[in-house]
């Protein structure tokens, strides 16, 4: 009897079927935890800007102004392609030519619903936030399947990330 290496049929079958078996498990984990990762980036990066934008206005002793934006670079409430930081030189919570911008992220994933309280952040030259609004400014993040995540800027100016209860649909 010769001898012969390898895999019988039966053998082989049994492994493929194992190996479908744990993929099939598998594979909705891993979705889940790539959204998951997906959200936390977005919500960091995020919160990063802000307390850039802050920095920014206290170094430069000037008002700078941060917020979700459109295509165009207009800064909306909803449906936003990215996040925008600016020096906002007639405080009008618009950019104007000749403003300088400080940030432009990327794009946001498109799952991602992100939307505002306000249209915009405004900080003072002294760290503060629209001197004149004393409610907080809230920016709300959703991938579908993870839970909300807001950031939150009080009058103080000091950004903070609060994840909530809900689940994102």
């Amino acid at each position: 009897m010769k001898n012969v290496k390898g895999f019988t049929l039966l053998e082989l079958m049994i492994a493929v079927s194992l190996g479908v078996i744990l993929l099939g498990i598998g594979a909705p984990a891993l979705s889940s935890l790539l959204s998951g990762n997906a959200l936390h980036f977005e919500s960091r990066n995020i919160l990063k800007n802000m307390r850039f934008a802050r920095s920014q206005a206290i170094d430069n002793q000037t008002v700078v102004t941060a917020c979700l934006a459109d295509a165009n670079d207009n800064c909306v409430t909803a449906d936003p392609s990215h996040f925008l930081v600016f020096i906002d030189d007639n405080a009008n919570d618009v950019l104007n030519n000749g403003e300088q911008v400080l940030v432009r992220s990327a794009d946001f994933p498109s799952s991602l619903t992100a939307t505002n309280s306000i249209t915009s952040s405004t900080f003072s030259p002294d760290g503060t936030r629209d001197i004149d609004d004393e409610d907080e400014h809230v920016i709300s993040l959703c991938i579908s399947g993870n839970a909300q995540v807001n950031l939150v800027t009080p009058p103080g100016g000091r950004t903070r990330q609060e994840t909530q209860a809900f689940i994102c649909q």
